[in-house]
């Protein structure tokens, strides 16, 4: 039996989390349609960060925005708030930040 780390066990909690926001995300797409019409005004920094949201790594995505990292993560943070986007973890601990 292996011991397991109460950040291991929040970290899956967390993925699990983020895998049924996922699913209910995709059983309400029609509403989601709606809300990113409403949420992401054409040209807004949200809509552009939005955009670049496809697997893209933030820092990547400040960089093409010409914004801090700072700024970039705390749009990224509005924009996961408001259901439109998670965050995922390939290459190890590299963040990246996906869309509905």
């Amino acid at each position: 039996m292996t011991d397991v780390s109460k950040e291991e066990i929040l970290d899956s909690i967390r993925i699990i989390l983020e895998d049924i926001k996922a699913i209910l995300n995709l059983t309400n797409q029609d509403k989601l349609e709606e809300m990113k019409r409403k949420l992401l005004k054409p040209g807004s920094i949200e809509n552009q960060v939005y955009d670049l949201c496809d697997g893209t790594m933030t820092q990547d995505i400040a960089n093409k925005i010409q914004k801090s990292s700072d700024y970039t993560n705390a749009v990224i943070s509005t924009l996961r708030r408001k259901g439109l986007i998670r965050t995922i973890e390939r290459d190890g601990k590299k963040i990246h930040e996906q869309r509905f």
